[in-house]
């Protein structure tokens, strides 16, 4: 699956699919955390940006999430 539309990156996000994992970061404004799609996190839409990478995440401010822990080395 493609997640080059916000429509689609969301739709992974909210289906929490391993799958997206590493293909985008989520954002998340009011906590300043970034998360991969499977995150348990559920912030509201309107609070959420997305990233392509890691660093763009990194670079806009955000930290890594202590949940999903995205800056992990994929197993």
């Amino acid at each position: 699956m493609r997640y080059d539309t916000e429509d689609a990156r969301w739709a992974a996000w909210e289906a929490r699919d391993r799958s997206a994992d590493g293909a985008f970061y989520v954002a998340v404004r009011t906590t300043g955390v970034y998360c991969v799609s499977s995150c348990a996190g559920r912030p509201l839409r309107k609070n959420v940006e997305f990233h392509d990478t890691r660093e763009s995440a990194r670079a806009a401010g955000f930290r890594a999430c202590l949940r999903c822990k995205p800056d992990r080395e994929a197993a």
